[in-house]
Formats: C-alpha cells, structure tokens, sequence
C-alpha cells in the first residue's frame, strides 16, 4: 500500500541550548526562515527516546550535554575530580552549582525539511538539517522520534535522517514527530522538531474499492486518476467540484412544447453518468431513497420540472447541514404534494376539517427519529419490561399536524387559486394556519397563538435536536454508500460527528460522509469483517455498467422506455415513500443471524429475470462495435477499449481490468476460470462478441452484483 507524506507544520518549535548540565527550559520560537533564538540550556535525551526534549527533566546522560558522556552527578560539584582533587589546580573556582561556563558564540539555526516532494509508506523518508551558523562549519547532530507509530530510526548522527514508515493498514492519517539537536564545536546547540502526516496514496485496488462506494460506478480514467492520492484527498476534491444540477439538463419531448416523466429521467441519466461530482450524485441518490418522493402513477408524474427540482435539492445540501435539508425539503412542494400537508388546513368543524396527519407521521418515523428510542450506536433502547421505547405518540402527531397547516404553492394571490409552482418553496398563508397549542417532542409545546414560519422553526428544530436523528440518519446512509450490517461502533462513531463536527456543529452532512468514507470499517486495510459490503441496486448495477462502457445514442438522449419495470427500480419511482426496499429488511436466511440485506427486498422473480434480460441486451445485442450501422435514438454500449486490449494484449490482461473495474479485486479464482472456459467456447467469434459475451458473465457473477 502506497502512503503520501504531507508537511503538516514546518519546523513547529525551536529548542536551543548552549552547552553545560541544567535543565532550565527555554522559550520556544517557530523556526523560519527569520529564526530567533536565546541562549538558554536544555537537557537532552538518550537513544532515540520518544519524549519531547522540551519537557525533559530526567537523567541527563546524554553524552552532548555539559561535554562529558558519563552521568552527571553530584561528584563532580565544585569543580572536583572524583578523587577528590581539583583537575585544574583552581580550587573552588566554579563553585556553586558545578556548571561548565557557558559558550559565548551564537547558537546555530536549523531548519529541517523533507527532501522529496512525496514519500510512500514502505519507502524512504529522508529528512534533512539545514543549519545556518556564520561562526562555524562542522556540527554534531542527533535525531529522534517523538511521537506517532514506531520507526526504526538508523543512524541518528549525520545531518540527514532516513526511515522507513510502517504499513498501516487504516484510511486514516498518522502523524508523527521528528527532532534534531545540532549543537556547534563550542557546545551551543539548537533543537529543532518538525511534524509530517502520513496519508495513504491508494493502490489501483484500493482506488477502485472507494470509487465503487463513492461514485455511480467507476469508469477506469476515474480509477486511475484516484491511484497515488489518498482517500481524503479524493473526498475533498469531490466536495469541492460545483454541483451538476439536473433541471438545466431537462428537455421537451421531440415534437412536443413540454416534456414529460421520460425526459426528466432522462436528465437523471445525463446528470449520473456523466457529471464530474459523482460523490455528490451518489450521496443524492443515498438521500432520495431517504427522503422520498416518487411521480409513480401519482399527481406528480405530470410535473418532471418539479421532481427536477426535488432532486435537485438533494444535490445542493448533500454537503450542508441535515437542518438546512430538512427545511427545504419540508417546505418542496413536490413533498408538499406527495405527503399531502400543502394545502394542509387547520381545523374547521362545521366543514368536518381537522389538519392532515400525513406529513407529521413520516417526518418523524422516515426522516428524523424513527418509532424507538436509539442508543448513539443505533441499538434500540428498552423499558424495565425489555420493550422498545416509544418516540412519540398521538399527541406529537397532532401537534406536528397543525404545525404543517397553512402552506400552499409560492406566489398564490388566494389560497383557493394556487400558482402550481412545484419549483420554489411554499408560502404560509397564516389564516389557514392552526393558532391552537401545539405538543412536539421530549415535552416541548409551542403555545397557542405562534404563526405559520416561526412554527415550522421551532417543531423542526425539536426535530433535528432530538437525540435519534444522529445514529438515525447515520446508518441510513451507511447502509446506502457502504454496507448493510455496519457494527454498532461503526454508527457511533458516525453519529458522534453527526451530532457535533468536532466544531460544535450538529447535522454537517460533509463532515458525516468523510467520516463514513474513512471509517476503519469503510476501508478494511488489512483485515476482513465478517459481513461487509451490501447488495447492489438493480439501478446501480446498471449505471455501473453504462458508466464504464460509455453507454449514449447518437442524438444524445436516454430514454429508457420501461426500464423502471425490468430492473423493478427507477430513479424517484418508488411505490411508497417506503422506498423499494426497507433498511431492516431480513431475508429468511440471514434473519437468524441477525443480519440485514435491504436490497433483496426486490430481488423478485420479475425483477430478478427482468435485470439479467436487460443486461443481456445491454452487453451482447447493443455493443455498438458489433453493429456497421447504429439507430440514432438506440443506446448503444461502447466497448472497443476492452476489445483492443483482448486483441493486443489477450485474456489475461482484460480479466485483470475487470478484477479492477467490477470486482475492486474481489475477483475470485472460481469466476475468473468460469470467465476462461466462457471465452474458449466463444473462441471463434469476433473479439466485440467474445467482450460482449464475457461482460454478461461478469454481471452475473457473485463478485459484482455485491459491492464489497
């Protein structure tokens, strides 16, 4: 495994000291280019001892210290030799405390830096004293390590120091802390420390392994510009790149002066295979099957332009803070409309009116908090009798029904005249709000009177303040990006950044996904859990292979007629705002070991024939290389890349590629056989129908339909 070094702070401190035995601290000084030092005394340290020289206060045995190499004891207090008698014929000259005169000249100054711009874990590490004294040439030098994980040091004596890390099989980084003490032939020495961090610079393996967890489906440019650079690096780089929102992406119909549900799925397939921010898409993705809404066979599926819009909120807080989200998602119409609180009227009696419980329950049981009481590591909490703790009850749904009353479409002169704008946050409409008390959670109540906006803050900062939210919406979105059984240690650690950033942020969705990402659990350098990984998504499995074939027709768009009924999945078509699958859902064989496969919950016989006809069409008949001419409205995949490299370079070479590119290489030895029998039977076929015929298999191999 390779590992970057990066500088964290050049030259943190500076320690001087100028000859003699005391332990008089000095003053530290940042060691730059404009070094400042005094002339003070420090003691030093033995062989290599991994203890700040600063702070020292023990046996001064270091043979620099004073210029002598044996202990430094009280026999040698006035002056004296051990026998008793004065070595210099001076008597008591130096009485009082048996120091050496201090050096008069000028301490060096030094500056140590890394001699390469990069270092991998595995390979050398040099450093390197620069010292700087007008007065002198020729010094004596002593490195030692401080802190971070053991290295073998070497010689510790010249002005350069050369280790090696050790292999630390973690994503996150090790910092570690290095010292030189250089002192100059009159006694006067200066330490100075420097901390480097080790970051790991990804193997092509391991690159792949994130980018399957982290993107779409990774396409072979996208594994290889993640080798050599570290996790956190390709997360921040991800972060940073602007959001492919998928409006701007949605067209009319051909011949057509609006576009319909095709088109604003086609837009979702422009936007997932081909935008640069696939961790942003895949975290979108995560949060729609978290926060749903669907336009399947509802009053939604005439409005793409504001599912566009929905998704697009996804896009834009996938990054922010789950508050934020829980606001704008709340305030959707395309919610509004799904979860039936837009149009939500306080109670009239006469006209047999009280406020829609709808929303109210889903916010609360989908969103934020679930039916039970949560520990910080997802468990469920029980009473004295062993029974889950409720969160909340009819009361809470009442009080968050009437805080939902009183909102419809924004820029809706009457409220029985809405505007129908699906595209922009609803307005309150504070006459048709419900002015009664209102019960929220853990015994808050908003009281009677308080208008429309200011009770929507309050019950959605009740929710988003409530203990659950964070191991809740934590191992959601674990079981999305990373795995289906993540260990109770694995969603605390998780909630824990949820619930505070490490600034005294709660709900910074950023900082919840790196550490998701970077969790020990997440990379599993070094070691194998016993349940990792999780099913792939019918859809998934489809953009994956889209992704890394290039899949596209040649008037450019997608439509993907019914695609939705092969796969029994398809972006927003959810049946329920259940989702497709639940994230508790336990096929009968793996219930008694108490595991989760929340996938399998649609892998049905339809769904399951369904997926493997598609693939079988998408790889073998739609290969655009077996094809003289192309239907300029068909979607074609493009495979001349593998086929090059099964005629220049053979079988081997593109079995290694797929190891890489499907199975993040987990390939086992049993499929990677089943794949050379399968080419041998298909041996005297052109080289497109033998990578057609290969990459189906691939696709139904165990190795790529889990995603490890």
């Amino acid at each position: 495994m390779n590992t970057h070094l990066t500088l964290v702070a050049f030259c943190l401190t500076t320690l001087v000291a100028c000859g003699g035995g005391s332990s008089e601290s000095s003053p530290t000084t940042n060691n730059t280019s404009s070094n400042t030092t005094t002339d003070t005394q420090t003691s030093s340290q033995s062989g290599g001892n991994a203890t700040d020289p600063s702070s020292e206060q023990g046996d001064n045995t270091d043979p620099q210290a004073g210029g002598d190499g044996g202990d430094d004891t009280d026999s040698q207090a006035g002056g004296e030799s051990e026998d008793g008698t004065d070595p210099g014929g001076e008597g008591d000259q130096g009485e009082g405390d048996g120091e050496a005169p201090e050096p008069e000249n000028t301490p060096p100054e030094v500056v140590v830096d890394i001699t390469q711009p990069e270092v991998v874990k595995g390979a050398p590490l040099t450093l390197s004293a620069n010292v700087e004294d007008p007065e002198d040439t020729a010094f004596s030098y002593l490195w030692r390590q401080l802190s971070g994980p053991e290295v073998e040091l070497g010689d510790v004596t010249g002005p350069t120091l050369t280790v090696t890390l050790p292999d630390t099989y973690q994503a996150a980084a090790d910092s570690y802390q290095f010292s030189v003490t250089v002192t100059d032939p009159q006694g006067a020495e200066t330490t100075t420390m420097i901390d480097v961090e080790a970051s790991n610079a990804m193997s092509p393996t391991q690159a792949a392994m994130l980018l399957h967890q982290g993107t779409m489906g990774p396409t072979l440019e996208e594994v290889n510009a993640a080798t050599g650079i570290s996790e956190t690096q390709w997360l921040d780089a991800q972060m940073a790149l602007p959001a492919t929102y998928h409006s701007p992406l949605l067209e009319n119909y051909p011949g057509r002066d609006t576009p319909h549900q095709i088109n604003r799925i086609d837009a979702w397939w422009k936007a997932t295979l081909n935008a640069n921010d696939q961790l942003r898409q895949r975290v979108a993705f995560a949060l729609s099957e978290i926060l749903v809404v669907s336009d399947a066979n509802n009053a939604l599926r005439g409005e793409p332009e504001g599912m566009l819009a929905y998704y697009d909120l996804l896009l834009e807080y996938a990054f922010g803070n789950y508050r934020a989200l829980l606001e704008a998602v709340t305030l959707s119409p395309v919610m509004g409309t799904y979860l039936s609180h837009l149009g939500n009227e306080k109670a009239d009696p006469e006209r047999n009116i009280r406020p829609d419980e709808n929303y109210a329950r889903e916010v609360m049981q989908l969103f934020t908090i679930g039916l039970d009481m949560l520990n910080q590591d997802g468990s469920i909490m029980q009473d004295d009798s062993g029974q889950p703790i409720a969160t909340y009850s009819q009361q809470e749904i009442t009080g968050f029904a009437r805080v939902f009353t009183g909102w419809t479409f924004a820029y809706s002169a009457r409220w029985d005249r809405p505007s129908r704008n699906y595209s922009l946050p609803m307005h309150a409409f504070p006459e048709y709000h419900s002015e009664l008390e209102k019960t929220l959670l853990n015994g808050a109540v908003i009281p009677a009177g308080v208008g429309p906006e200011d009770s929507m803050q309050l019950a959605l900062d009740n929710l988003f303040n409530h203990t659950n939210v964070g191991p809740f919406i934590s191992k959601q979105l674990i079981q999305r990006l990373i795995t289906s059984n993540p260990t109770p240690q694995y969603v605390e650690r998780v909630a824990t950044v949820f619930n505070d950033n490490g600034s005294g942020v709660r709900g910074d969705l950023s900082a919840v996904i790196r550490a998701i990402y970077l969790d020990d659990e997440a990379r599993r350098y070094g070691s194998v859990l016993a349940y990792q990984g999780k099913i792939k998504e019918p859809l998934l499995k489809g953009v994956q292979l889209w992704r890394t074939l290039n899949a596209h027709s040649e008037e450019g768009n997608y439509f993907t007629w019914n695609l939705d009924d092969r796969y029994g999945q398809g972006p927003m078509l959810s049946p329920s705002v259940f989702n497709f699958f639940r994230p508790d859902h336990q096929p009968a064989e793996l219930s008694e070991q108490g595991l989760f496969a929340p996938e399998l919950q649609i892998a049905n016989d339809a769904a399951m024939i369904g997926t493997l006809n598609q693939q079988y069409g998408d790889l073998v008949w739609r290969m655009a290389e077996r094809h003289d001419t192309l239907n300029p409205s068909a979607i074609y995949l493009h495979g001349q890349s593998d086929i090059s490299l099964l005629e220049t370079s053979g079988l081997s070479a593109l079995l290694d590629r797929y190891n890489l590119l499907y199975f993040a290489g987990n390939m086992s030895q049993a499929s990677r056989d089943a794949f050379i029998e399968l080419d041998e039977y298909f041996a005297n076929r052109s080289a497109a129908d033998r990578v057609g015929q290969l990459l189906f298999m691939v696709s139904l191999s165990p190795e790529f339909n889990v995603q490890y």
